[in-house]
């Protein structure tokens, strides 16, 4: 939108119009022959074969004089198929937020000059605890896909947009982007002082 403002698409509708999938992505491929029909006794390897389509939202609060985040709320949109397991598949979204919080904020090696890691154990290193978890708001985009009774697998893909949300709600706060992971304080108080000069 930025170089050419009569040619922009709200997200709203271009998010109404059709499925889009990502670059490269192509074509899902064909799933094996089976009976989907039940779990017993099978491997389900079908249901890895359809896309997740993910998004996420994030709501946040930035001390512009300290750099310091808070992530106050993320809303998670996810399409995997049926939902055999409500609760447990909340949980892998709540657990793939809180390590996308993590990444986003605070977890990274550091290096020395010598390629040394300076944060060898969890010690040195600043995992998420439930404190620092914001509110998490989930919802199924539900209908039958490939796997077993129309579901599709969930694991890990949750925490793959939540970096990008908070960095994207970073950026509406201070009206510039904070361009590595993560982001540390630092360099959000950095980013910051950049954007006003």
């Amino acid at each position: 939108m930025k170089g050419s403002p009569e040619r922009s698409v709200s997200i709203a509708d271009l998010a109404g119009a059709a499925t889009i999938h990502g670059k490269g992505s192509g074509v899902v491929p064909d799933s094996p022959e089976c009976d989907a029909g039940g779990c017993v006794g099978r491997l389900g390897n079908e249901s890895f074969l359809a896309p997740q389509l993910i998004t996420q939202a994030a709501h946040v609060r930035v001390d512009r004089e300290t750099g310091v985040v808070r992530v106050l709320r993320v809303a998670a949109a996810h399409d995997s198929g049926r939902i055999l397991n409500k609760i447990g598949a909340d949980g892998q979204v709540y657990g793939g937020v809180v390590m996308g919080v993590g990444l986003a904020l605070s977890e990274g090696t550091m290096l020395d000059d010598q390629g040394r890691q300076r944060n060898p154990h969890l010690l040195d290193y600043k995992l998420v605890t439930c404190s620092d978890a914001p509110q998490i708001d989930v919802q199924w985009i539900e209908y039958d896909s490939v796997g077993p009774r129309g579901s599709k697998g969930v694991g890990e893909p949750p925490q793959v947009p939540t970096a990008g949300a908070i960095a994207n709600a970073i950026s509406k706060v201070l009206g510039a982007q904070v361009r590595q992971l993560p982001m540390t304080p630092e360099r959000v108080w950095a980013t910051n002082r950049e954007g006003r000069a």
